[in-house]
């Protein structure tokens, strides 16, 4: 007897936009580190014959690989706002992730929006303002880079930590998301948590990538400018999770048969069709109603409008 896998989800859905970006943004490392390996390690003539291993992403961006530099940074730039926009549209209009339970979520997403627009732009005219011809103008790029996606990830891990000290106010469309009596026996401050590691990590990382390059030890700061890189990358997978449950959703929605503890039948709820499924809590996210009952786990939509609760 076969026994059910523990997670069932749409594979094409919203989630794939950050991994997307992973696949193209490591993709490219991988490539210019191989190629530069290939090439018998080389000291570019602009680097004054210092002797360095590694050489900086910079350096090898500024060789005849620099069209992939900036094709790849343009367009996971674009995947990596794209994926906060993302977030924002299923958290605060169509309500098929956790909404916003407090009026300074939607604040904070839409600040993490601009920084991380600003802060991509930064890696953008990094790759296209090399560090060969234009040096002053890399560096202050690169520091852009640095600055508006940090302030980016701390406006986003703001929003977690408020549903993870929130889990009254939760949703739990989604299993499992409470599973202790303690206030932060959540995912969503789990997933908190993992980020702020995350985050201080990184700062960790860039500070030894600055410290090491001011002193002159530029094998060192090399080291952990691709470091920190390939641990950015790390960033996108855990966006990718936070995403991950309108997968989940929709694919229970489109197996009621299989998954009826989620969704019930309402028949003609969409343009008067027959066998039209609809999930408690869309219905009472629709309706206006306050709570409703799902076997033993209890949904909270908001008085506020549709697919928002009440925010605070």
């Amino acid at each position: 007897m076969s026994s059910k896998p523990l997670i069932r989800f749409q594979v094409i859905h919203y989630y794939l936009i950050p991994i997307i970006a992973l696949i193209v943004w490591w993709g490219m490392l991988i490539a210019m580190l191989s190629c530069w390996g290939a090439q018998g390690r080389p000291i570019y003539s602009f680097m004054n014959g210092e002797y360095q291993n590694p050489v900086y992403i910079s350096d090898i961006g500024a060789t005849n690989l620099q069209p992939l530099f900036i094709s790849c940074s343009g367009f996971q730039a674009i995947f990596f706002v794209g994926t906060l926009i993302m977030g924002f549209y299923l958290r605060y209009k169509s309500g098929k992730i956790q909404p916003y339970i407090s009026k300074h979520q939607p604040r904070l997403a839409i600040a993490s929006i601009v920084c991380a627009a600003i802060g991509q732009l930064g890696i953008v005219f990094v790759a296209i303002f090399n560090t060969k011809n234009f040096h002053p103008v890399h560096i202050s790029m690169v520091g852009v880079f640095i600055a508006f996606c940090f302030l980016a990830c701390v406006c986003d891990f703001t929003i977690s930590f408020i549903f993870g000290t929130n889990p009254a106010k939760l949703d739990p469309v989604h299993d499992q998301v409470v599973f202790g009596t303690s206030k932060y026996a959540n995912l969503y401050f789990v997933s908190f948590m993992l980020k702020l590691v995350w985050l201080f990590a990184a700062v960790a990382f860039a500070i030894c990538f600055g410290v090491y390059m001011k002193n002159d030890q530029n094998s060192k700061s090399a080291i952990f400018e691709w470091l920190i890189s390939f641990w950015y990358g790390l960033l996108l997978v855990m966006w990718s999770m936070d995403l991950l449950p309108s997968a989940l959703r929709k694919y229970r929605f489109k197996h009621p048969d299989m998954y009826p503890r989620y969704v019930q039948y309402h028949g003609n709820v969409n343009n008067n069709k027959a066998n039209d499924y609809e999930s408690q809590w869309m219905k009472d996210a629709r309706e206006g109603n306050s709570s409703s009952e799902i076997d033993d786990n209890r949904t909270y939509v908001g008085n506020g409008g549709p697919m928002s609760p009440r925010l605070s």
